[in-house]
């Protein structure tokens, strides 16, 4: 995690996670392999929808069930990241429309 010198806070710091591996122990997915980002008009590169949903699905916190929300009412989760997930994504995601 890259942090502030001046004002050293987890909470507004940089964190860098590593494709092909779990931030955390209990997580029941890793990282996704990012293989085939998307480049931006000013050269910065993304992260597919897919690999982002399934980085939310796998962490869970509030936050990003509340993220998860977010794409799905703009349409950002269509069937086919849908069909791809593993079961126990699934689930959450059933849970996280369940709960709107």
């Amino acid at each position: 995690m890259l942090v502030d010198a001046a004002a050293p806070k987890a909470r507004s710091a940089v964190h860098l996670i590593f494709a092909r591996e779990k931030v955390r122990p209990e997580y029941t997915e890793s990282v996704p392999d990012i293989s085939k980002p998307t480049r931006t008009e000013e050269g910065t590169f993304i992260a597919p929808v897919a690999d982002l949903v399934r980085m939310k699905l796998t962490s869970f916190r509030l936050k990003d069930q509340v993220h998860i929300q977010d794409m799905d009412s703009v349409g950002l989760i269509t069937p086919e990241i849908e069909d791809s997930l593993p079961e126990v994504l699934g689930v959450r995601l059933k849970q996280v429309r369940a709960s709107e």
